[in-house]
């Protein structure tokens, strides 16, 4: 009785194995058979055909074709990569839908916008390179699209779009790769001044722009972006990095010191006339002077009207008593008495003969 149990139970084992296995070919096979990739690129196509099986795709090519519109994509709402680069696409459109989106590429159309991303809360790459070649305007961005997105791009591709500022990259917090390349940025200053917000910034190239000829271009986009470890496809060291920082710091403080120091100049100037003059005309002469201090005048010019009063005879100036009363304001006494007034001459004065003086003056001969 105990052989024949045995012998069951090793039976039942093998039945269950064997079942095992079936089940698990079976599962691999329909793995095997689901469609992941649509390969719908380089077949001349002009308009986007509905998709077979949508649900399982994640990775949809439609490149190289003849395309002019994004339509049909409501259907590919599971799709993570979507590749529409070297086609005719004019406007960013039809993709609310894709909520899973990660990775779009858009390179080689003629769209003059980015626009209507505000569904993708997952796109972490976005390459919208070489847009609208032909045309004149540079590529446009839509506020609020970047301020959706900024909180998951990580690579941002907008080479040959005709940039001409940086400015509206500020929304993108998130941001870690810039690639900007054959662009028209000639203001290094202005675009650090714009990337320097982006803490996550790791890597930057600029290469081909007007901007990466000026002196001290590298000097000044390394010191102010200070996570970033390339620049142009070239690692920066760390004591370069620390180098650089510094002495921007203190170039920045020497411009900001000589942008105020004829400001301070002036508010000097003008508290000195208010606590050491009296009321009277501003001398200007003065105030150029001040400002030159490391030169020495050739002429200098004093204003006879002007009342020097210094400190100490303030000091030294009894205050008056209350019985005395409240003085008067006090008024720049006149430097030379002001002449007698003249008087009508009557008919006993004898006028003098022209050329001769009423008293003869001492003659000296030598």
């Amino acid at each position: 009785m105990n052989n024949s149990k045995l012998t069951n139970l090793k039976e039942n084992e093998d039945k269950i194995r064997k079942q095992a296995k079936k089940l698990l070919r079976q599962k691999t096979s329909e793995i095997l058979k689901k469609q992941t990739h649509l390969f719908m690129h380089e077949k001349s196509l002009t308009k986007m055909p509905e998709p077979k099986n949508p649900n399982q795709i994640l990775y949809a090519y439609y490149h190289n074709n003849q395309l002019t519109k994004i339509e049909n994509m409501e259907l590919l709402y599971n799709v993570t990569h979507l590749h529409l680069q070297w086609n005719k696409i004019t406007k960013m459109e039809g993709l609310e839908a894709l909520h899973s989106l990660k990775k779009l590429y858009l390179g080689n159309n003629k769209i003059s916008v980015v626009e209507n991303l505000e569904g993708l809360k997952y796109l972490e790459e976005l390459h919208i390179e070489k847009q609208n070649l032909d045309g004149p305007d540079p590529l446009c961005f839509d506020p609020r699209t970047l301020i959706y997105i900024g909180a998951s791009l990580r690579i941002l591709n907008v080479s040959e779009n005709k940039l001409t500022d940086m400015a509206w990259v500020k929304p993108l917090r998130q941001l870690e790769v810039l690639v900007a390349r054959k662009n028209n940025l000639e203001n290094y200053q202005a675009a650090a001044d714009d990337l320097c917000t982006l803490l996550s910034l790791v890597e930057i190239n600029f290469l081909g722009n007007p901007m990466t000829r000026k002196h001290r271009y590298k000097e000044t986009i390394i010191a102010r972006c200070s996570q970033l470890r390339i620049l142009d496809t070239v690692a920066i060291h760390s004591t370069s990095k620390t180098f650089m920082r510094n002495f921007d710091k203190v170039v920045r403080l020497r411009q900001l010191h000589e942008k105020h120091k004829i400001e301070a100049t002036r508010r000097g100037v003008d508290e000195f006339f208010d606590l050491n003059m009296l009321s009277g005309p501003r001398a200007q002469s003065a105030l150029s002077i001040s400002e030159f201090t490391n030169q020495k005048p050739k002429v200098t010019a004093f204003d006879s009207t002007y009342t020097f009063m210094p400190r100490a005879f303030w000091r030294m100036r009894k205050t008056p008593s209350p019985q005395e009363g409240v003085a008067p304001p006090m008024v720049a006494p006149p430097m030379e008495p002001p002449p007698p007034p003249k008087q009508p001459l009557s008919d006993n004065d004898i006028f003098p003969i022209k050329g001769i003086l009423k008293k003869p003056m001492p003659m000296k001969y030598i």
